[in-house]
């Protein structure tokens, strides 16, 4: 296996554990954490959208194994899926606020919702890990912000149909 798609099937599979371990590490911890609703919104909110990055470099890594173009099919499905993450991040900081049961759920929620917000940027705007330890201050000033691979694809694909997306 090159490291191309090595790489691309590491960052799929570990988006996909780091959702299943909060899931998990939240079942266990949730009652000696004192969190509640507003984090679970919170939590739910990270493990959706670290899924859909494990998806999509999942895709990518079938796409150069096969060595096939991603198709439109999944082109709409995370066109989609960017529209429902937008209505997410809108809707669930009322949501946070309120069905917050104390100071500790608030703050594991804000840190859990802060951590999605993240993440999706880092899904659907801009490449925010650089270098090999997943972020580079460095790196980051002498190269600037990038656009990441998500966003490029589905720009790609907007300009081929500007009525869409």
């Amino acid at each position: 296996m090159n490291d191309a798609r090595r790489r691309l099937l590491y960052l799929g599979l570990g988006e996909w554990a780091a959702g299943f371990c909060f899931v998990f590490l939240f079942a266990a911890w949730q009652h000696e954490l004192s969190v509640g609703t507003a984090a679970q919104w919170a939590l739910a909110l990270l493990v959706f959208v670290l899924g859909q990055g494990g998806t999509y470099w999942l895709i990518r890594y079938r796409s150069l194994s096969r060595r096939e173009p991603i198709g439109r099919n999944v082109v709409n499905l995370f066109t989609g899926l960017q529209y429902i993450d937008r209505l997410l991040l809108l809707g669930v900081p009322v949501a946070i606020l309120a069905a917050y049961e104390g100071t500790p759920d608030l703050l594991f929620a804000i840190a859990c919702y802060l951590f999605a917000a993240a993440e999706y940027v880092n899904y659907y705007e801009f490449r925010l890990s650089y270098g090999k330890s997943g972020f580079n201050v460095k790196k980051l000033r002498n190269t600037g912000l990038r656009r990441s691979s998500l966003y490029r694809l589905l720009r790609k694909e907007r300009s081929k149909n500007p009525y869409r997306g």
